[in-house]
Protein backbone atom coordinates (compact mmCIF):
# COMPACT_ATOMS: atom_id res chain seq x y z
CA UNK A 1 0.00 0.00 0.00
CA UNK A 2 1.54 3.37 -0.89
CA UNK A 3 2.21 5.70 1.68
CA UNK A 4 -0.28 8.40 0.61
CA UNK A 5 -3.13 5.96 1.34
CA UNK A 6 -2.00 4.86 4.49
CA UNK A 7 -4.25 6.83 6.88
CA UNK A 8 -7.32 7.77 4.58
CA UNK A 9 -10.03 8.64 6.55
CA UNK A 10 -12.63 10.39 4.77
CA UNK A 11 -12.96 11.07 1.38
CA UNK A 12 -15.52 13.44 -0.36
CA UNK A 13 -17.41 13.09 -3.21
CA UNK A 14 -18.78 15.00 -6.30
CA UNK A 15 -22.31 13.23 -5.31
CA UNK A 16 -21.66 15.80 -2.22
CA UNK A 17 -21.45 13.01 0.67
CA UNK A 18 -18.95 11.63 2.76
CA UNK A 19 -17.64 7.73 2.60
CA UNK A 20 -15.57 6.34 4.53
CA UNK A 21 -12.64 4.65 3.74
CA UNK A 22 -11.43 1.83 5.90
CA UNK A 23 -7.47 0.64 5.69
CA UNK A 24 -8.56 -2.71 3.16
CA UNK A 25 -9.76 -0.11 0.54
CA UNK A 26 -6.87 2.30 0.55
CA UNK A 27 -5.49 0.59 -2.33
CA UNK A 28 -8.01 2.77 -3.93
CA UNK A 29 -5.08 5.90 -4.27
CA UNK A 30 -1.92 3.93 -4.74
CA UNK A 31 0.35 5.55 -7.37
CA UNK A 32 3.47 5.90 -8.72
CA UNK A 33 5.50 9.87 -7.98
CA UNK A 34 5.70 11.53 -10.97
CA UNK A 35 4.02 11.44 -14.30
CA UNK A 36 2.26 14.65 -14.07
CA UNK A 37 4.16 18.25 -14.96
CA UNK A 38 1.88 19.68 -12.38
CA UNK A 39 3.04 17.99 -8.98
CA UNK A 40 6.08 19.74 -9.84
CA UNK A 41 5.96 23.46 -9.35
CA UNK A 42 5.48 23.59 -5.92
CA UNK A 43 3.37 26.82 -6.23
CA UNK A 44 0.53 28.35 -3.81
CA UNK A 45 -0.25 26.26 -0.44
CA UNK A 46 -0.13 23.19 -2.12
CA UNK A 47 2.92 20.73 -2.93
CA UNK A 48 4.18 18.14 -4.95
CA UNK A 49 2.15 14.90 -4.78
CA UNK A 50 2.13 11.70 -6.66
CA UNK A 51 -0.45 10.20 -9.23
CA UNK A 52 -2.76 7.61 -8.01
CA UNK A 53 -5.50 4.71 -9.60
CA UNK A 54 -8.93 4.49 -7.89
CA UNK A 55 -9.88 1.28 -7.85
CA UNK A 56 -12.06 1.85 -11.03
CA UNK A 57 -8.96 2.43 -12.88
CA UNK A 58 -9.69 6.19 -13.00
CA UNK A 59 -6.00 8.23 -12.85
CA UNK A 60 -6.29 10.97 -10.40
CA UNK A 61 -3.67 13.27 -9.35
CA UNK A 62 -3.09 13.74 -5.96
CA UNK A 63 -2.34 16.71 -4.06
CA UNK A 64 -0.69 17.37 -0.39
CA UNK A 65 -2.40 20.59 1.45
CA UNK A 66 0.15 21.12 4.64
CA UNK A 67 -2.37 23.59 6.49
CA UNK A 68 -5.89 24.68 7.31
CA UNK A 69 -6.91 20.88 7.62
CA UNK A 70 -10.24 19.67 9.94
CA UNK A 71 -8.53 18.97 13.70
CA UNK A 72 -10.61 16.37 13.86
CA UNK A 73 -10.99 12.98 11.63
CA UNK A 74 -14.49 12.84 11.76
CA UNK A 75 -14.88 16.52 10.98
CA UNK A 76 -17.14 17.12 7.80
CA UNK A 77 -15.77 18.66 4.88
CA UNK A 78 -17.77 21.91 4.75
CA UNK A 79 -15.89 22.89 7.78
CA UNK A 80 -12.62 23.28 5.50
CA UNK A 81 -12.90 26.40 3.45
CA UNK A 82 -10.74 24.89 0.51
CA UNK A 83 -12.98 21.99 0.28
CA UNK A 84 -16.02 24.34 0.39
CA UNK A 85 -15.19 26.50 -2.26
CA UNK A 86 -13.78 23.90 -4.07
CA UNK A 87 -16.93 22.08 -3.88
CA UNK A 88 -18.93 24.54 -5.83
CA UNK A 89 -16.93 24.47 -8.84
CA UNK A 90 -18.35 22.52 -11.95
CA UNK A 91 -16.81 24.12 -15.52
CA UNK A 92 -14.62 22.58 -18.37
CA UNK A 93 -11.72 25.12 -17.63
CA UNK A 94 -11.87 24.12 -13.92
CA UNK A 95 -9.82 21.38 -12.68
CA UNK A 96 -12.55 18.75 -10.96
CA UNK A 97 -12.38 17.70 -7.79
CA UNK A 98 -12.94 14.10 -7.39
CA UNK A 99 -12.61 14.04 -3.51
CA UNK A 100 -10.08 14.64 -0.55
CA UNK A 101 -9.20 12.60 2.19
CA UNK A 102 -7.46 13.80 5.61
CA UNK A 103 -4.32 11.78 5.97
CA UNK A 104 -1.60 11.42 9.10
CA UNK A 105 1.14 9.31 9.69
CA UNK A 106 3.22 8.56 12.78
CA UNK A 107 6.93 10.64 12.33
CA UNK A 108 9.65 10.59 14.67
CA UNK A 109 11.00 13.45 15.87
CA UNK A 110 13.46 15.01 18.00
CA UNK A 111 12.69 15.59 22.21
CA UNK A 112 12.70 18.96 23.11
CA UNK A 113 15.52 20.45 25.33
CA UNK A 114 17.35 17.44 24.51
CA UNK A 115 20.72 16.24 23.05
CA UNK A 116 19.42 12.84 22.34
CA UNK A 117 16.75 10.83 21.65
CA UNK A 118 13.22 10.65 19.60
CA UNK A 119 9.81 11.29 20.31
CA UNK A 120 6.96 10.01 18.09
CA UNK A 121 4.34 12.69 16.92
CA UNK A 122 1.71 12.77 14.10
CA UNK A 123 1.91 14.56 10.82
CA UNK A 124 -1.64 15.86 9.60
CA UNK A 125 -2.25 17.27 6.26
CA UNK A 126 -4.66 17.23 3.43
CA UNK A 127 -5.15 15.69 0.20
CA UNK A 128 -6.60 16.75 -2.83
CA UNK A 129 -7.73 14.44 -5.51
CA UNK A 130 -8.10 15.48 -8.67
CA UNK A 131 -8.81 15.10 -12.40
CA UNK A 132 -5.37 14.11 -13.85
CA UNK A 133 -4.41 16.31 -16.51
CA UNK A 134 -2.26 13.94 -18.76
CA UNK A 135 -0.83 17.50 -20.73
CA UNK A 136 0.80 18.61 -17.73
CA UNK A 137 1.14 22.81 -17.31
CA UNK A 138 1.42 25.50 -20.01
CA UNK A 139 4.50 26.68 -18.68
CA UNK A 140 5.99 23.71 -20.17
CA UNK A 141 4.94 24.00 -23.75
CA UNK A 142 4.86 27.54 -24.43
CA UNK A 143 8.49 28.17 -24.51
CA UNK A 144 10.41 26.53 -27.48
CA UNK A 145 7.72 24.02 -28.26
CA UNK A 146 6.00 23.17 -31.46
CA UNK A 147 2.59 24.87 -29.99
CA UNK A 148 0.77 26.42 -33.25
CA UNK A 149 -1.12 29.96 -32.75
CA UNK A 150 -4.44 28.19 -33.30
CA UNK A 151 -4.20 25.87 -30.01
CA UNK A 152 -2.56 28.76 -28.29
CA UNK A 153 -5.63 31.06 -29.19
CA UNK A 154 -8.08 27.40 -28.06
CA UNK A 155 -6.02 27.59 -24.85
CA UNK A 156 -6.18 31.47 -24.52
CA UNK A 157 -9.85 31.30 -24.85
CA UNK A 158 -10.51 28.75 -22.52
CA UNK A 159 -9.02 30.35 -20.13
CA UNK A 160 -10.54 33.40 -20.45
CA UNK A 161 -14.01 31.57 -19.66
CA UNK A 162 -12.46 29.80 -16.89
CA UNK A 163 -11.52 33.01 -15.09
CA UNK A 164 -15.12 34.79 -16.41
CA UNK A 165 -16.77 31.41 -14.49
CA UNK A 166 -14.62 32.38 -11.16
CA UNK A 167 -15.63 36.17 -11.05
CA UNK A 168 -19.53 35.68 -11.91
CA UNK A 169 -20.75 32.09 -11.31
CA UNK A 170 -22.29 32.76 -8.01
CA UNK A 171 -22.94 35.77 -5.07
CA UNK A 172 -19.63 36.25 -4.45
CA UNK A 173 -17.02 36.08 -6.90
CA UNK A 174 -14.17 33.72 -6.54
CA UNK A 175 -10.72 35.58 -6.98
CA UNK A 176 -7.94 33.01 -7.45
CA UNK A 177 -5.00 34.63 -6.74
CA UNK A 178 -2.20 32.56 -8.66
CA UNK A 179 -3.50 32.73 -12.33
CA UNK A 180 0.33 31.98 -14.01
CA UNK A 181 1.06 29.61 -16.47
CA UNK A 182 2.20 26.53 -14.55
CA UNK A 183 -1.48 26.96 -13.02
CA UNK A 184 -2.87 26.34 -16.05
CA UNK A 185 -3.43 22.40 -17.31
CA UNK A 186 -3.94 20.63 -19.92
CA UNK A 187 -6.08 17.60 -20.72
CA UNK A 188 -5.57 14.92 -23.15
CA UNK A 189 -7.37 17.18 -25.80
CA UNK A 190 -5.06 20.25 -25.03
CA UNK A 191 -8.70 21.55 -22.85
CA UNK A 192 -7.23 24.41 -20.63
CA UNK A 193 -8.29 24.40 -17.04
CA UNK A 194 -7.23 26.74 -14.21
CA UNK A 195 -5.85 24.87 -11.06
CA UNK A 196 -4.14 25.35 -7.46
CA UNK A 197 -6.66 27.15 -5.66
CA UNK A 198 -4.40 27.23 -2.43
CA UNK A 199 -4.69 31.19 -2.07
CA UNK A 200 -8.35 31.34 -3.50
CA UNK A 201 -11.40 33.31 -2.00
CA UNK A 202 -15.03 34.58 -1.80
CA UNK A 203 -14.57 38.22 -2.39
CA UNK A 204 -17.26 40.13 -0.54
CA UNK A 205 -15.99 43.47 -1.56
CA UNK A 206 -12.42 44.61 -2.48
CA UNK A 207 -10.04 44.64 0.63
CA UNK A 208 -6.41 45.22 1.85
CA UNK A 209 -4.28 41.85 2.58
CA UNK A 210 -1.80 42.46 5.43
CA UNK A 211 -0.04 39.21 4.24
CA UNK A 212 0.89 39.33 0.60
CA UNK A 213 1.22 35.48 -1.28
CA UNK A 214 1.39 34.81 -4.70
CA UNK A 215 3.90 34.43 -7.22
CA UNK A 216 6.18 37.54 -8.23
CA UNK A 217 6.09 38.66 -11.82
CA UNK A 218 1.98 38.16 -12.16
CA UNK A 219 0.76 40.07 -9.26
CA UNK A 220 -0.38 43.73 -9.65
CA UNK A 221 1.32 46.63 -8.18
CA UNK A 222 -1.11 47.73 -6.38
CA UNK A 223 -1.47 44.20 -4.26
CA UNK A 224 2.35 44.48 -3.93
CA UNK A 225 2.50 47.49 -2.62
CA UNK A 226 -0.70 48.11 -0.83
CA UNK A 227 -2.11 44.73 -0.62
CA UNK A 228 -5.46 45.87 -2.29
CA UNK A 229 -7.51 42.54 -3.22
CA UNK A 230 -10.07 42.46 -6.32
CA UNK A 231 -10.99 40.44 -9.37
CA UNK A 232 -8.39 42.64 -11.26
CA UNK A 233 -5.75 40.83 -9.47
CA UNK A 234 -6.79 37.99 -11.77
CA UNK A 235 -7.35 40.48 -14.52
CA UNK A 236 -3.39 41.32 -13.88
CA UNK A 237 -2.55 37.45 -13.80
CA UNK A 238 -4.55 36.78 -16.72
CA UNK A 239 -2.79 39.40 -18.87
CA UNK A 240 0.79 37.89 -17.71
CA UNK A 241 -0.18 34.51 -18.97
CA UNK A 242 -1.60 35.37 -22.16
CA UNK A 243 1.35 37.67 -23.07
CA UNK A 244 4.09 34.79 -22.70
CA UNK A 245 1.57 32.62 -24.48
CA UNK A 246 2.56 34.66 -27.39
CA UNK A 247 6.10 35.87 -26.59
CA UNK A 248 6.70 32.05 -26.52
CA UNK A 249 6.11 32.08 -30.46
CA UNK A 250 9.38 34.52 -30.96
CA UNK A 251 12.86 34.07 -30.50
CA UNK A 252 13.16 37.42 -29.10
CA UNK A 253 10.41 36.84 -26.74
CA UNK A 254 11.23 33.42 -25.49
CA UNK A 255 13.60 35.51 -22.56
CA UNK A 256 10.91 37.66 -21.77
CA UNK A 257 9.13 35.59 -19.18
CA UNK A 258 6.98 37.14 -16.88
CA UNK A 259 6.80 40.96 -16.20
CA UNK A 260 9.28 41.45 -18.62
CA UNK A 261 6.78 39.75 -21.53
CA UNK A 262 4.62 43.11 -20.90
CA UNK A 263 7.77 45.30 -22.02
CA UNK A 264 8.32 42.70 -24.83
CA UNK A 265 4.66 43.38 -26.25
CA UNK A 266 4.74 46.67 -25.67
CA UNK A 267 7.94 47.19 -27.68
CA UNK A 268 6.91 45.08 -30.31
CA UNK A 269 3.66 47.35 -30.55
CA UNK A 270 5.57 50.55 -30.90
CA UNK A 271 8.31 48.54 -33.74
CA UNK A 272 5.25 47.26 -36.06
CA UNK A 273 7.36 44.79 -37.51
CA UNK A 274 5.09 41.46 -36.30
CA UNK A 275 5.56 39.82 -40.11
CA UNK A 276 9.00 38.14 -39.30
CA UNK A 277 8.33 38.01 -35.76
CA UNK A 278 7.09 34.66 -35.08
CA UNK A 279 8.07 31.03 -36.00
CA UNK A 280 6.56 30.72 -39.42
CA UNK A 281 5.77 26.88 -38.03
CA UNK A 282 3.69 28.25 -35.58
CA UNK A 283 1.36 31.04 -37.06
CA UNK A 284 1.09 32.12 -41.09
CA UNK A 285 0.38 35.62 -41.88
CA UNK A 286 -2.84 35.56 -41.94
CA UNK A 287 -3.07 34.87 -38.52
CA UNK A 288 -0.98 38.37 -37.61
CA UNK A 289 -4.10 40.47 -36.93
CA UNK A 290 -5.44 38.10 -34.69
CA UNK A 291 -2.00 37.76 -32.77
CA UNK A 292 -2.07 41.87 -32.14
CA UNK A 293 -5.65 41.74 -30.81
CA UNK A 294 -4.27 39.36 -28.77
CA UNK A 295 -1.25 41.31 -27.54
CA UNK A 296 -3.23 44.69 -27.08
CA UNK A 297 -5.75 42.63 -24.96
CA UNK A 298 -2.87 41.70 -22.80
CA UNK A 299 -1.38 45.29 -22.67
CA UNK A 300 -5.04 46.25 -21.71
CA UNK A 301 -5.13 43.55 -18.58
CA UNK A 302 -1.21 44.69 -17.16
CA UNK A 303 -1.84 48.32 -16.95
CA UNK A 304 -0.58 50.16 -13.72
CA UNK A 305 -4.08 50.92 -12.61
CA UNK A 306 -6.43 48.38 -11.64
CA UNK A 307 -9.46 50.89 -12.83
CA UNK A 308 -8.03 51.45 -15.95
CA UNK A 309 -7.90 47.16 -16.42
CA UNK A 310 -10.97 45.56 -18.26
CA UNK A 311 -13.38 43.04 -16.75
CA UNK A 312 -13.19 39.18 -17.56
CA UNK A 313 -16.31 39.36 -19.22
CA UNK A 314 -15.37 42.11 -21.83
CA UNK A 315 -11.98 40.33 -22.34
CA UNK A 316 -13.82 37.43 -23.21
CA UNK A 317 -15.72 39.75 -26.00
CA UNK A 318 -12.82 40.95 -27.21
CA UNK A 319 -11.02 37.54 -27.55
CA UNK A 320 -14.20 36.63 -29.66
CA UNK A 321 -14.17 39.66 -31.90
CA UNK A 322 -17.84 40.19 -30.26
CA UNK A 323 -16.37 44.06 -28.71
CA UNK A 324 -13.70 46.46 -30.12
CA UNK A 325 -10.41 46.20 -28.51
CA UNK A 326 -9.03 49.93 -27.09
CA UNK A 327 -5.90 51.23 -27.68
CA UNK A 328 -3.82 50.35 -25.07
CA UNK A 329 -1.68 53.06 -23.04
CA UNK A 330 1.95 52.32 -22.25
CA UNK A 331 1.96 49.93 -19.20
CA UNK A 332 3.48 50.60 -16.07
CA UNK A 333 6.05 47.54 -16.06
CA UNK A 334 8.92 47.27 -14.03
CA UNK A 335 11.81 47.38 -16.30
CA UNK A 336 14.24 43.65 -15.86
CA UNK A 337 12.05 42.47 -13.31
CA UNK A 338 12.87 40.52 -10.26
CA UNK A 339 12.62 36.62 -11.44
CA UNK A 340 9.22 35.21 -10.49
CA UNK A 341 8.81 33.21 -7.65
CA UNK A 342 6.75 32.54 -4.83
CA UNK A 343 6.42 34.96 -1.60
Amino acid sequence: MSEVAAGVRWIWQRRRRCARWMGREAHAVEGGRGGNAWWNHGRGREVAAPRGVLSDGVQVAIKKHTDGFPSQYDEMPKKHPLILLRSMLEHKNIVKLVGYCHEYREIEMPKENATNGNVSAKEEFLLLVEEYMTNGNLGNLIYGGLLDWSSRLKIIEGITQGVVYLHTHSEKPIVHLDLKPDNILLDSNMNPKIGDFGLSEELQDDYINASVSGTLGYMPPEYIIEGTVSLKNDVYGFGVTLLETISGMSESGRGARHQASIEWAWNVRLSGGMNKLFDPRLCDESQLKEIKRCMDIGLLCTQNKATERPTMQDVLKMIQGKKKVPTPKQPGYIKRARAAGPL
